[in-house]
């Protein structure tokens, strides 16, 4: 499979198209940024060319290459996502758009990754998924019942139900408009199943956690065709500095302000610690306002704002425990990732695929989605310093055994060899 490639003079051993609806600069989230991360580091080996097929972007060239990754913005979608109008355009326009477009390169490559669900077409080359969200599982995108629980599985009516007692379908908050729509609950729930679908015309998966293993699993995907594969932390050392409080210790969320984080209950949990501790709260968000007020008697509790992405590293530097209380299963919160990197022993709720970074007592936490099983685990990871210490000696060891670059992405290209 070896061909000369003239640009350079190299030999190139695979040719690889990643399809995704948004790319940076435009990004609304992790899974750009995620993207992005993936197309540059498997653009360094040697062996591999990379090209990104995503959407037009007003102001932006339509071919570029950039990080050794080449870039086609050639997909038509919305606008952007935060308004009716522009997502009917993306309903309207996007799947289209991507099977036309595709068509009239795909033979260049030897196979095809999609990299954003939304972006899922049946294509003449082996094509490969990666599933880093629950919008082929859930209508609402984020497979939480009635905003209470885990959901278990979907069905017209009980869906129905679900999105009356919901404030949120993915990251969007409802209006009572759509709320109570059942042209919405259609149009949403047609979507949903031809999600489903699509997974059908996929003939290998790249899953976040065992979690979305099941899930997919429970589709009918065979378990020979679903590799688990972590996104790679996304690390930005910079010589900025963010000064966080130096007495005490610092406990710090880093994330989202929106209903589904928990951010609510970590603070509603720290409220009850009688300590000298800081909590530092970085991110923002639909309900910033509302936690700002529940937090506003208690001296130790900072928010920070959304903070520049080359600011993080000295966040991370500077705390002692991370949080992550989402009362939503998250597949696996880049957050949890991040803080291994940095050695960082971290409190989760024991939902979705955060039990399989955090591991009880060795490198961190695990706790109930409730305020008094959170305000327990805090107050022992607080005061106990030398358990703290070794809880993060702990996680850059578990850093190195299962999170580092290297070893992710000899195993995403070993798993392409085996399948093409």
């Amino acid at each position: 499979m070896n061909r000369h490639d003239g640009k350079n003079g190299r030999k190139v051993n695979l040719k690889i198209l990643v399809v995704t609806e948004s790319y940076p600069p435009q990004s609304y989230g992790g899974g750009e940024i995620s993207c992005e991360l993936f197309s540059k580091e498997l653009a360094k080996r040697e062996d591999i060319d990379v090209t990104v097929l995503t959407s037009k972007v007003e102001g932006l060239d339509e071919s570029v290459v950039k990080n050794g990754v080449k870039i086609l913005r050639r997909l038509k979608t919305g606008g952007s996502r935060s308004s009716l109008k522009d997502n009917l355009q993306r309903r309207l326009f996007f799947k289209r758009s991507v099977k036309k477009e595709i068509s009239k390169i795909v033979n260049k490559f030897d196979l095809v990754h999609f990299f954003n669900i939304t972006s899922i077409v049946k294509v003449n080359k082996p094509s490969f998924a990666t599933i880093n969200s629950y919008v082929n599982f859930c209508p609402k995108g984020n497979l939480f019942y009635k905003e209470e629980r885990v959901c278990e599985g979907c069905a017209p009516i009980k869906f129905m139900g679900c999105i009356i007692e919901s404030d949120y379908v993915g990251g969007y908050e409802l209006s009572p408009f759509l709320k109570y729509n059942p042209i919405f609950w259609l149009a949403i729930y047609t979507d949903y199943l031809k999600r489903k679908k699509s997974l059908q015309v996929v003939d290998h998966f790249f899953s976040l956690s065992g979690f979305i293993n099941d899930l997919l699993i429970k589709e009918g995907v065979s378990s020979q065709d679903i590799t688990k594969v972590v996104n790679m932390p996304d690390i930005d050392i910079s010589d900025k500095k963010l000064d966080l409080p130096k007495d005490g210790v610092n406990v710090s969320y880093i994330g989202q302000l929106g209903k589904i984080k928990g951010v609510d209950l970590l603070i509603k949990a720290f409220k009850k610690l009688e300590t000298t501790a800081n909590l530092i709260i970085v991110g923002d968000g639909p309900e910033r306002k509302k936690l700002e007020g529940m937090a506003s008697s208690h001296p130790n509790i900072t928010f920070l704002g959304k903070v520049d992405h080359q600011l993080i590293h000295s966040i991370y530097e500077q705390s002692d425990v991370i949080v992550v209380p989402s009362v939503w299963p998250e597949p696996l919160s880049r957050v949890l990732l991040e803080s291994a990197y940095f050695g960082k022993p971290i409190v989760a709720t024991d939902v979705g695929g955060s039990p399989e970074v955090v591991k009880h007592g060795y490198n961190g936490l695990l706790v109930r989605p409730d305020e008094d099983d959170l305000k327990k685990k805090l107050e022992y990871i607080i005061d106990k310093d030398k358990k703290r210490r070794s809880m993060s000696k702990n996680m850059k060891k578990y850093y190195r055994k299962n999170l580092s670059k290297d070893k992710i992405f000899d195993k995403i290209v070993e798993t392409y060899k085996m399948k093409i």
